[in-house]
């Protein structure tokens, strides 16, 4: 996800730093860039380097950006969690099911 840093974008309104959620051409001509401080409503990248070239030359080069995981990624680095335990499988329900008990 790409994050705005407010502060250091030069935004003096008191914000939270914010998500982006996507860019939006204007009728009038020229584009508004959404914002939003909920991570779950924000656009998610396959990675860092799709964000980056997401930025370049684009409006997003206003702002001072971070590259953040998503909240149901692990951040870059960090072992991914441990998958779900599988559920035992009893050897007699499967012959069983198969007709063979």
């Amino acid at each position: 996800m790409i994050m705005c840093d407010t502060r250091a974008s030069g935004i003096t309104a008191d914000l939270n730093d914010s998500y982006l959620v996507g860019v939006e051409p204007r009728a009038s001509g020229g584009v508004s860039v959404v914002w939003t401080d909920l991570p779950d409503q924000a656009m998610v990248f396959d990675d860092v380097a799709s964000a980056e070239a997401f930025c370049r030359d684009s409006p997003l080069e206003l702002f001072v950006v971070a590259f953040v995981p998503a909240p149901d990624q692990p951040a870059p680095g960090l072992p991914p969690p441990p998958a779900p335990a599988a559920e035992p499988v009893s050897l007699a329900d499967e012959l069983r099911a198969m007709g063979l008990m």
